[in-house]
């Protein structure tokens, strides 16, 4: 299953105004209250039932200074951070680094817009124009309002496996793995679930677990995708799953015994490229005594 996130939008590089992680107000109507760092603003977010805006910098970012100098004095950017607490990051700071891995985020200036727990709503790296932004955000806070108002109205227990295939999934690629389990669980339970959804799920299953540190969970569910699916491509997936698994787990052995059984077995597969360069890396350190 392909879950991938397909958020960033534009291209530019960009100097702040000010010190990154400095508290401050958003210029124009309303003034906005700027969290002085990420763990303020998530605690305030949580308590007031708000969204985080995080602002991602670095210093000597020319097109940090053209979005502040287009965004902020904006009425529609007050607006929009009524529901949120703002805070400015250096993308290079540890906080900054720490939010940059989970969500992929490599360029500055760049916006993110998540709840207090990490659920992605919106993510737009670099920075084009205020319009541009403004057509983003707001189509994309939409898309996450009806979301929201679709998992409220579920009852896990009771849902098609359709439906908790496809929210599962989109849940998973925002970001929230433990609401994306659930869902997951469920369509590969489901009464109504087809074979071939039933693999799907439990694949899906299988990746939320692992990003959820619960490795055995993991790999049972991928266990029971190498037993039941009948798409070729699908078990290959599975099968370097728990060489992916061992890694996680800190057992390299285990994963290159996995990688080059893959290798024997699947000589003609597209996954090949990159099994020879796992191996070849894993391979590195023993040849290096």
């Amino acid at each position: 299953m392909a879950l991938a996130l397909t958020a960033a939008r534009a291209t530019a590089q960009g100097p702040a105004t000010t010190p990154p992680g400095a508290e401050r107000k958003a210029a124009g109507p309303g003034n906005a209250d700027w969290a002085s760092d990420a763990a303020e603003a998530r605690s305030r977010a949580a308590a007031q039932k708000k969204l985080v805006f995080y602002e991602f910098v670095n210093p000597g970012c020319g097109d940090c200074r053209r979005m502040e100098s287009l965004l902020y004095p904006a009425l529609d950017f007050e607006a929009l951070l009524v529901g949120m607490v703002p805070v400015r990051i250096e993308l290079d700071s540890p906080a900054g680094q720490e939010l940059a891995g989970r969500y992929t985020i490599t360029e500055t200036p760049s916006i993110l817009i998540a709840t207090p727990e990490g659920r992605l709503v919106f993510l737009m790296q670099s920075f084009k124009n205020a319009p541009d932004f403004y057509r983003h955000v707001h189509k994309d806070l939409d898309a996450y309002r009806d979301l929201v108002r679709r998992i409220d109205s579920q009852d896990v227990a009771t849902l098609n496996a359709q439906e908790a295939y496809t929210t599962g999934t989109e849940l998973y690629t925002r970001f929230d793995f433990q609401g994306a389990a659930a869902r997951l669980r469920r369509a590969a339970a489901a009464p109504d679930a087809t074979p071939q959804l039933r693999a799907n799920a439990l694949e899906g299953l299988a990746a939320a677990d692992l990003q959820l540190d619960r490795a055995a969970d993991a790999r049972r569910a991928i266990e029971k995708v190498l037993a039941t699916t009948k798409n070729p491509d699908q078990k290959e997936r599975a099968e370097l799953f728990l060489a992916q698994i061992a890694l996680t787990e800190n057992k390299p052995a285990e994963a290159l015994a996995v990688y080059k059984k893959f290798e024997k077995n699947h000589p003609d597969s597209r996954y090949l490229a990159k099994v020879h360069s796992f191996v070849e890396r894993l391979e590195a350190p023993a040849a290096a005594k």
